[in-house]
């Protein structure tokens, strides 16, 4: 795909020779047209640089987000090995406990 910066680079190619074939109206209306690319262009640039930054704030963001999973994931072993300890407990007072009276 051609690039803006390499049509902006052949436009000017063809001003140079419009200038040096044409009559001064066309040439007027040609730098016209291209004093509008170069303000697409700028847009162009505005857009990219917003989207760069919108980019580096949801980088950031995964960041955060996997710190908070994997701190999640460090809690929730930790309550697994603590409810096996319960469990543990659990069964041990129940093995002690008198069995039904009859």
């Amino acid at each position: 795909m051609v690039t803006t910066e390499e049509r902006l680079g052949t436009l000017e190619v063809r001003v140079e020779n419009l200038e040096t074939w044409a009559g001064p109206g066309q040439s007027g209306a040609l730098a016209a047209g291209q004093r509008e690319i170069r303000a697409e262009l700028g847009k162009i640039r505005q857009t990219q640089d917003r989207h760069t930054r919108m980019l580096a704030d949801l980088t950031a963001d995964i960041s955060e987000l996997k710190t908070t999973v994997t701190g999640l994931e460090t809690r929730m072993s930790g309550l697994e090995t603590d409810m096996g300890e319960v469990k543990d407990t659990l069964r041990e007072i129940l093995r002690r406990l008198p069995g039904p009276q009859a």
